[in-house]
């Protein structure tokens, strides 16, 4: 269905695409003369990989480098050029700089209009109030077991994040009586319903209290599913049956790192579809896939049921106070010793799921802009940030010592006899810079074709990583009506095209002051991720397809999926007027790809190594440097967070440091 609310989302975005679609959306706009400044924050419509930012290196990946013919050659060169601007290119960036004795001239290329990589900025302008919220990397989850050198480089740039236990809002959503639950769509189960406060996983702050015993019944009771299926959901809760009385912990933990929890489930627990179906999709949002596709120890670790007769925890009643010196979402304190080292350190934290800016992780890459080129964004701390506007024009300006390059996409980084020379394509033009070093710190899956001189190991392992897609879709309401009716703020939606809706984090630092009225505006965010569940494919394979599925679909597609859903979801509560803007966050390389026991332990022959700086893996394999060429990114650890990403631009730092001595 066709809206004519045009005037709730950028003209080009969200019809006009297939005008621009070689072209980045700001640079079409500056060429059509639309008055705007340049922005990218406030554009709506397609975002994340929007249309214009993966062309050139779709037709390298396709074609090869045979249309690398006429570059121009800039004059410039560089001590360092660094390709990617997220957070792991710009902490490249910082380091160099940081290391080196004499202030080193550097230049950041990204493909796409705004820099910081996934941790991407969204701002919307509603009823004369900015609001922020954020397109891509979403918080700093267990800062408390970083890397030494990314907690010291997150307290050079000014984060305290002991503020985060005041700036998060603990009792907004309770206070104003607003619930979890989940959404029940008519078309699979013959009615459209919520459920509130059913559990889900333990990254919700309400999960202790909705796994207790009664509201498992309560919510149960509700749900439009058979009586047999309700049973079976109670007993996933509440058995506590050993499946495994002859095994020990360590062996019950390797079992379950070796089958899925879905088919776990169907096998030990004998539920039937209709309830595994109630969970498949919960950790689409963390995993890239559904439960078929992950391991059951890992859905356990997630917060699932089915495991509480196996003894990896104790099983006293959660406690109903909030205790920050114990985790209130995880209980992982009372996880079994035996186990301990076999855990993620997430999984171990102690810390709460709060350490989230009012745009997400942007805030530490603007952080990091404002700190490489002072001048570009006002202010000093990491309060006054988050209401500062960036100054796009001085982020690449001659006689800097540090510039950003936006729309530049880099086709190809060759070592010379004095450096490296790099070709980018901007607007259809290609153009050459010279450098002493340079860091690729874009994604692995493209360096191959950027570096086909590597080694043919090397760039194996380089395509090993097949980064999960997913789409964040944040829709901008002009109140919060229809959830004050509905009395809710986060719901599940099994079997639906998005998975999850709920209202960002309620997080007020500095001048910004999260909505307080229900007449206030308000973003809430849907998720989609594409999968192939049940059809034997590997998660890479499932990866590589949903891409595919997801760059095919056009701006209307997603907003009528979106607004269908709505319908169902609030009935006449949902008022397409009150939608004042909508952003989809689309992105196809998304999350750095993370190893999964049930399709990549054959690679190792069986086993896969516990260290994740384990010479085997593809990842350690694919980041050695190359000549004057170093490799930083989340992918070069196998993980996707950005500890990950800031510790492996230190690394890189170093090894280009190394050779320079």
């Amino acid at each position: 269905m066709k809206h004519d609310g045009i005037s709730r989302r950028d003209f080009l975005n969200g019809v006009s695409l297939g005008i621009a679609g070689t072209i980045a959306p700001i640079d079409f706009l500056k060429s059509q003369g639309i008055g705007i400044g340049y922005y990218p924050p406030t554009l709506t419509g397609i975002r994340g990989n929007h249309p214009g930012s993966f062309n050139d290196a779709h037709k390298l990946a396709f074609t090869g480098s045979g249309f690398i013919d006429e570059v121009k050659d800039t004059g410039e060169s560089y001590d360092l050029v660094v390709v990617g601007g997220g957070i792991s290119g710009l902490s490249a960036a910082h380091f160099f700089k940081e290391r080196t004795t004499s202030i080193p001239s550097m230049l950041i290329l990204d493909n796409h209009d705004d820099f910081g990589g996934h941790a991407k900025r969204n701002e919307f302008v509603v009823n004369d109030r900015t609001m922020l919220t954020y397109g891509g990397s979403q918080s700093v989850e267990s800062p408390s077991y970083y890397e030494e050198v990314s907690k010291q480089l997150l307290s050079d740039l000014g984060i305290d994040f002991n503020k985060f236990y005041k700036a998060y809002d603990f009792d907004y959503f309770k206070n104003r009586q607003l619930e979890t639950g989940f959404y029940f769509n008519e078309a699979t189960y013959g009615a459209s319903r919520i459920v509130k406060n059913v559990p889900s996983f333990r990254y919700d702050l309400a999960y202790q209290e909705s796994i207790k015993p009664d509201n498992i019944q309560r919510v149960a009771s509700q749900m439009p599913i058979s009586d047999q299926s309700k049973k079976e959901f109670v007993r996933l809760f509440l058995d506590q049956t050993d499946f495994f009385p002859d095994l020990s912990l360590e062996e019950k933990y390797y079992l379950l790192d070796n089958i899925s929890y879905e088919d776990y489930l169907r096998q030990y627990h004998k539920v039937n579809e209709e309830v595994i179906g109630l969970f498949h999709s919960l950790l689409w949002g963390l995993w890239g896939v559904g439960n078929d596709s992950i391991p059951a120890i890992s859905s356990w670790g997630d917060g699932l049921p089915g495991f509480a007769g196996l003894g990896f925890t104790d099983n006293t009643e959660p406690s109903n106070e909030i205790n920050f010196e114990e985790n209130p979402m995880y209980g992982i304190e009372t996880v079994d010793e035996s186990i301990r080292d076999y855990m993620s350190k997430n999984e171990l934290s102690n810390e709460p799921y709060i350490f989230h800016f009012p745009d997400g992780n942007a805030t530490i890459a603007r952080l990091l802009v404002r700190n490489l080129i002072p001048n570009s964004i006002p202010g000093d701390n990491m309060e006054d940030i988050v209401t500062a506007k960036a100054d796009y024009s001085m982020l690449d300006k001659p006689g800097q010592d540090s510039n950003i390059r936006l729309n530049s996409t880099v086709v190809s980084v060759t070592n010379t006899k004095n450096g490296v020379e790099i070709v980018y394509a901007k607007q259809g033009v290609l153009y050459k810079v010279q450098a002493k070093q340079c860091i690729l710190a874009c994604y692995n899956g493209i360096i191959p074709e950027l570096c086909p001189q590597l080694p043919e190991k090397q760039k194996e392992a380089l395509k090993y990583n097949v980064k999960v897609p997913l789409v964040w879709v944040q829709v901008a309401m002009k109140n919060w009506h229809m959830l004050a009716k509905k009395k809710v703020h986060m719901l599940q939606c099994p079997n639906c095209f998005y998975n999850s809706f709920y209202v960002d984090f309620p997080v007020s630092l500095g001048d910004y002051q999260f909505p307080q009225t229900f007449e206030d505006p308000v973003v809430f965010m849907m998720q989609h991720v594409p999968t192939r569940p049940n059809q034997g494919y590997t998660n890479r394979e499932q990866y590589r397809l949903g891409r595919y599925d997801i760059l095919k679909m056009t701006y209307q597609d997603y907003e009528d999926k979106l607004f269908d859903q709505l319908r169902g979801m609030f009935g006449s509560d949902f008022d397409e007027d009150d939608v004042a803007a909508i952003t989809v966050n689309r992105w196809a390389h998304g999350y750095s790809y993370e190893y999964n026991n049930l399709f990549d332990a054959e690679y190792f022959g069986g086993e896969m190594p516990e260290s994740q700086n384990d010479e085997r893996y593809p990842h350690v394999i694919g980041r050695q440097p190359f000549g004057n060429i170093a490799i930083a990114n989340s992918d070069a650890l196998g993980t996707a967070y950005v500890d990950a990403a800031i510790s492996q631009a230190d690394r890189a730092v170093n090894e280009l440091l190394k050779k320079g001595q």
